[in-house]
């Protein structure tokens, strides 16, 4: 749940809930009812995530897009505009999703549009693509972060991981965007660490204080989205926490004056995933998914938007289903890459003894 930890600690969620008491009971309401593992929730979700394209123009191998044949995609700002009114009472909405958001040309006027509703906003950008319009729209709104993804501090690393990209060239966006004066958003150096080039994120977070970046976003928790046929190896690309590591890494950012958070944790009986009661995904064709974590319509979706309203979706028969599953242990496989291999094991277990 610490996503979501974060966006509740995150002051200017604060200011916007306490803008909106509408929106503050909804929060209330909703983190309830996944205390209580309600399978019919009080509260609608606290962060949305709503994919602007579902291609980009790199092609990272730990990413599903690289790996699947679907049609190009675009959200249009005809149908941001309709999804959107769904979700009045969501505090966050994040504008990425399984795709480079900045390659749908309307983005630029879909942020302006969202930035008008006093919503918290996050993007999710690979730096690839930066414009003086789009350098301004992620600099001067104070309700914005945006994360670039950015992993590896060398040249050679960087670009044998984000195959395609240029490291000179997406260094430079970044710093563009994060010495600009006045900076009223958030900027985030975003890395997916992998056991194998673990030695990299050291680097990664010195070269965040030389390109003027104070935040950053370490994620050492990799998932196959739902696909044991993707990656069978991902669990075992995971970075080794040691006690000793970790301390490493925490000095590194310290002596750097980086402001790091780490997502590190597996979902386990205790802390179950949160996502059905506190978030849900939207792609471009409008299709409700359960999380950013799976993406992807065709492995799991609950019904879209231009056939039903959301309410009826967040009600359905299938999102209840996930809940009771979540809240009983008994996890549908494609969750199962989130949950800790003890877990995972005894889903395995009770699955062949049936």
């Amino acid at each position: 749940m610490k996503i979501f930890k974060r966006l509740l600690e995150e002051r200017r969620l604060i200011g916007i809930s306490l803008r909106h008491p509408r929106k503050a009971l909804n929060s209330i309401l909703t983190i309830l009812s996944y205390k209580l593992k309600l399978v019919r929730p009080w509260g609608r979700p606290i962060a949305v995530d709503i994919e602007p394209t579902n291609f980009c123009n790199l092609r990272c191998g730990h990413c599903q897009v690289t790996h699947w044949s679907k049609p190009k995609e675009s959200l249009s700002l005809a149908n941001f505009r309709k999804y959107i009114k769904h979700f009045s009472e969501a505090s966050r909405i994040k504008l990425q999703g399984m795709g480079e958001p900045f390659l749908n040309k309307e983005l630029p006027a879909i942020i302006k549009e969202l930035a008008g509703q006093d919503v918290y906003i996050e993007i999710v950008s690979n730096g690839t693509v930066m414009t003086e319009e789009i350098r301004d729209i992620l600099t001067q709104n104070p309700q914005l972060s945006v994360n670039f993804s950015f992993d590896g501090a060398t040249k050679e690393v960087f670009e044998k991981i984000r195959v395609g990209a240029n490291f000179e060239k997406v260094t430079e966006n970044i710093e563009r965007v994060a010495k600009t004066e006045p900076l009223k958003s958030k900027v985030i150096l975003s890395m997916v660490a992998f056991e194998e080039h673990k030695d990299q994120i050291k680097p990664t977070l010195e070269l965040a204080k030389k390109i003027g970046v104070k935040d950053f976003f370490l994620q050492l928790i990799v998932v196959n989205y739902g696909q044991n046929t993707f990656d069978p190896e991902t669990t075992k690309r995971r970075v080794a926490q040691t006690e000793s590591f970790m301390g490493e890494i925490r000095d590194i950012a310290r002596e750097n004056g980086i402001d790091l958070k780490i997502s590190n944790d597996l979902y386990d009986e205790k802390n179950p995933c949160p996502w059905p009661w506190l978030g849900s995904y939207i792609d471009t064709r409008g299709y409700v998914i359960p999380c950013c974590r799976v993406a992807n319509a065709d492995i799991c979706n609950f019904g879209n938007l231009d056939q039903e309203d959301f309410r009826t979706i967040w009600y359905s028969r299938g999102y209840q289903r996930l809940r009771e599953q979540i809240r009983s242990n008994e996890l549908p496989e494609f969750c199962y890459s989130c949950y800790k291999a003890g877990i995972v094991e005894k889903m395995k277990n009770r699955s062949n003894k049936g």
